[in-house]
């Protein structure tokens, strides 16, 4: 990809898929999402100045965590990468045509691009670049070009039944310049976090109640619900004062106005639950207000009755759905963030580049 014609090399993004490990669930085209966003997090958080407020002992506690936790240290020296490119020929055609194709490859390798800014350019589906792992099950030829492969190098374009390949070995030097590029990263990363989570991620009640109302089908319930309370008594009297007192009050009132009756007089003591009800999660409201199923009444509260309303399939307010409506307004506004990054930064991104890397060493 390229942020503000600054290139991101493929190799950066296999480091930190390979090393890291937070992501190695997700497939590299999955994790290409993240590693984006981290990416547009350290150019914005030197948009912002960020990089300025850097400092050497948080950086140092940053570097020994990457180390603790990847595979590959800035003081390794065997860490090499191994590529593979091949141009696939079919066994019943001519490998003229695929040898022409990678002795250009060849040739550009050795005027100095890079194997990165070669896959961009490259659009035939025939050609695919390998990152070698497991070398217990590469082809023979292979293990023989690697063999003679320097350290650091490449070789001349070779033949297998499968087609025409060159083989990379590229030495940990990549490796070391990746993880100082990656501690310098992801400390911009952290304090941009930093920066959104005490500047960028707030709301109001009204942003939330705006953006239910909007988005208010998305929220529709499954199953009814009922939203109130159920309450357990002593005797007949209390429960009826109970529900004279609470009735015209707000629903989040109702345990306090309990709890302070209950101070004040021990013959209205009760148990209380109040809240946003599922049919199938509450007995007693099961069936007082689903009127389905059965329950057992408490020896010390055998007076039960319910207060509220039902709500059947869709909450009332976004309160209702609180928890849900936080997430949900949180990526939203997270996602428009980002899509104007794209747009400031010029942000291009080459996708298919990713399909033309196999990480497991096997076709």
């Amino acid at each position: 990809m390229k942020i503000d014609d600054e290139k991101v090399y493929l190799s950066e993004f296999d480091f930190l898929y390979s090393n890291i490990g937070k992501y190695n669930d997700c497939s590299k085209d999955e994790y290409f999402h993240y590693f984006s966003r981290y990416k547009l997090k350290a150019f914005d958080a030197k948009r912002l100045g960020l990089d300025k407020k850097l400092d050497k002992a948080v950086k140092d506690a940053v570097r020994k965590e990457i180390e603790s936790t990847s595979s590959i240290s800035e003081n390794s020296t065997d860490a090499s990468l191994i590529y593979l490119l091949t141009y696939r020929v079919p066994q019943n055609e001519d490998t003229d045509c695929g040898l022409e194709f990678m002795n250009e490859v060849y040739l550009k390798l050795k005027s100095g691009i890079k194997v990165d800014d070669i896959c961009y350019a490259i659009s035939d589906e025939r050609f695919l670049c390998e990152e070698i792992h497991n070398k217990d099950y590469i082809l023979d030829e292979v293990e023989s070009e690697l063999c003679k492969c320097n350290k650091a190098g490449f070789s001349r374009p070779f033949k297998s039944p499968e087609g025409i390949h060159i083989l990379i070995n590229s030495n940990s030097d990549i490796s070391r310049c990746n993880f100082e590029n990656c501690v310098d990263d992801i400390l911009l990363a952290l304090q941009w976090d930093k920066y959104y989570n005490e500047n960028l991620k707030k709301y109001s009640d009204g942003d939330l109640k705006d953006f239910f109302e909007e988005n208010k089908k998305k929220y529709r319930w499954e199953f009814p619900h009922f939203k109130g309370a159920v309450i357990h008594c002593k005797n007949k009297k209390a429960a009826k004062r109970i529900r004279k007192k609470i009735k015209r009050q707000p629903i989040e009132n109702w345990k306090g106005i309990i709890e302070r009756m209950m101070n004040d007089n021990p013959d209205y003591d009760a148990l209380v639950d109040v809240g946003l009800f599922q049919i199938g999660e509450n007995a007693y409201i099961d069936k007082l207000v689903f009127k389905c199923g059965e329950y057992k009444t408490l020896e010390d509260y055998p007076y039960i009755f319910t207060v509220g309303k039902c709500l059947d399939y869709m909450p009332e307010n976004y309160k209702d759905v609180y928890d849900v409506i936080i997430q949900d307004y949180y990526i939203e506004h997270e996602d428009a963030y980002f899509d104007d990054l794209e747009r400031n930064f010029k942000v291009e991104k080459y996708i298919d580049v990713l399909k033309t890397v196999n990480s497991d060493g096997s076709n």
